[in-house]
Formats: C-alpha cells, structure tokens, sequence
C-alpha cells in the first residue's frame, strides 16, 4: 500500500518524544481540543475522544501516560477512547487547563433537546450528549513558550490536519469546528512568521497555508524533518524543471522572432527586387540583400560576418531597416 505524503508526517511526527512535561501537556491539549468532548452521564462529567487515525489514539495514550505516570486509565473502544474515573477526568483537564470550561458545562447543562439543536449560539454540539471541546476558550497560558507552540502545532496537525504531495500541490491545511479555534491555531502559527489563512468550507474552519516555502516552514516547525528534506528534493526538482522550461519557452520565443523577421526582411528584398531590381539599392544595401536570400536563417552576427568589410549586428539591422522602409515606400507608390 502507498501512503500519501500527509500520512508519512503524521507518522514522522506521531514518532516525535516531547522531553519536557510543558510540551507534552501543549500537544495533549491539542489533541484533546480536536478530538474530545464532554458528555453528561448520570449526572457526572465525562470525557470522550475520538481519534480517526491509529497513529493519534497511540499518541493520546502514550501522552496520557508519560504525563500522569499511568495513574489515568483510557479505555479505547473501536472508534473512541474513553477516560475512566470522573476524578481522573477532572486531573486531566485540569492539566491542560479546560476544567473552567466542563465546570460552566455542569452548572448549566443543557437538556438533551437543546443539545439536539446544531450549532446554536455557536456551540458545535456532536453527539446528542455531548459538545465537543473546540468550543471553550482556548487556554494561551499552555502555549506561551516556542517550544510548547511547536508541540501544539503537532498536535492540531496530528488530528486535525492534512498536506497535499508537493509533486502534485502545495497545500497544508488544518480543520476546526468553529472561527475562534481557527483564530487560535492561525495565531499559534503566525507567531512562527509565517501567514496562514482561515476560509470557511461548509459548516468547517480551515487554516490554511499555500506556498511551498511556508509550508517548509512549517514542517520544520513541527519538527518533521524527513518530510521536510523529501519535500525540499522535490521542490528542487520542480524548480529546475520550470527553469529549463523557461529557458526553452525563451529560446523556442526568440527563434520564432528571429524567423519571423527574417521572413519579413526576404519579402521585402523580394518585393524591392520584383518592382525595381537590387540594383536599385545602393551597393551596401545590395550586398546584404543578396546574403539574406541566401542565407535566411542566420542570425544578424552571421549576416554581418559576412559582409565585405565586416559589419557589427548594430550596422546589419540598420542596414534592414532602410531595406524595409524603401520597400514600404514603392509598396505605396505602387498602390496609386
């Protein structure tokens, strides 16, 4: 099986160890903000995540245990990891400083026929109990150093995001539920001097970056180094391929107007000859004449090469010139 580009830095960065206990809590937060959400059972907070690829369920939990010593159990279920423990659910949001947001949950639960309801006053609601964490306010206080940015950008990109094959386009992209995640992650990675965009795609947000240099970047931010130097190849292949196209489109351009005037230049002296005869040109004018017939794919160095004595390619075109304008002359006085 073939995997897409997308899927080789997931892996890459999936395979990434956060040695500092900030880092891992910024990347836990961003995977909890793309995954999870809180769901009211029997009165009691609890919290749900559902990962669609492997490669980010073994993150969550791999996180889940570095940071709390395996002191938190998950339970993963075939498409959602579950947290056991209501206590336990607090700690961990607590951790990643969403608790404030599941505690306003709590004390104003909605019932289950406003939870129905999508997308009411801006909240995501995604199950008929449940309301997916993008929706709180995003705790920047988790983010405040670079190295903590970077591990949240993997984070978000890990669940929540894509890169096109730069053989084929260059397009990175992340998707959230609403405008305020959006401007939240595009502020994270704008902070990196880079200027992803946000465009709303149906009922989604995506913060997106499109040339192939920014996205370089952000790979490297993300610290995905192998698929940062495959992309440079390409890249470098691609630059070399538009250059060389270039200078054929350049080449292919120059010899359609070297061609072309040519061309003109023989129709003239053929006309002036028809019309008047060459020894109607001086004998300057004569001798080119009669060398451009001959000659007429050489080039205006050639041409003056050859005359006696020699001429520069400044002296040849000008020679042409007076050549076009007498033969544009008797055209007109041959029209009356």
């Amino acid at each position: 099986m073939v995997m897409s580009f997308s899927t080789d830095v997931k892996n890459e960065i999936g395979r990434h160890t956060n040695h500092s206990r900030h880092c891992k809590i910024a990347e836990l937060l961003a995977l909890v903000l793309a995954t999870g959400e809180v769901e009211l059972a029997e009165g009691q907070t609890k919290l749900i995540m559902r990962p669609e690829t492997a490669v980010v369920s073994e993150k969550i939990c791999q996180l889940i245990r570095e940071l709390f010593d395996n002191g938190i159990e998950t339970i993963q279920h075939s498409k959602y990891i579950e947290v056991v423990g209501v206590d336990k659910t607090d700690q961990l949001l607590q951790t990643i400083k969403l608790s404030d947001y599941v505690d306003f949950l709590e004390e104003d639960w909605l019932d289950e026929e406003e939870l129905l309801q999508i997308e009411e006053n801006d909240i995501t609601y995604v199950s008929s109990r449940g309301v997916s964490l993008q929706n709180c306010q995003f705790p920047r206080q988790v983010i405040q150093k670079d190295c903590c940015k970077k591990a949240f950008v993997r984070g978000i990109f890990l669940a929540a995001g894509s890169v096109n094959d730069p053989q084929k386009a260059y397009h990175f992209e992340i998707v959230v539920h609403n405008r305020e995640m959006a401007e939240a992650v595009q502020q994270v990675i704008n902070s990196f001097s880079l200027e992803a965009k946000v465009v709303k795609r149906k009922k989604y947000y995506v913060v997106y970056l499109k040339e192939g240099s920014m996205i370089v970047d952000i790979l490297n931010v993300m610290e995905a180094h192998i698929s940062l130097m495959d992309m440079e190849n390409v890249r470098i292949l691609k630059d070399m391929r538009n250059d060389i196209n270039r200078r054929v489109n350049c080449e292919t351009a120059n010899i359609k107007k070297t061609v072309n005037a040519a061309r003109r230049q023989i129709e003239d002296i053929e006309y002036i000859e028809r019309t008047k005869g060459l020894k109607y040109l001086n004998d300057s004018l004569r001798q080119l004449a009669e060398i451009r017939v001959t000659e007429p794919d050489a080039n205006l160095a050639e041409l003056g090469a050859m005359l006696d004595p020699p001429v520069s390619k400044s002296g040849v075109n000008h020679r042409l010139r007076k050549i076009s304008s007498i033969a544009n002359k008797l055209r007109e006085e041959n029209c009356f």
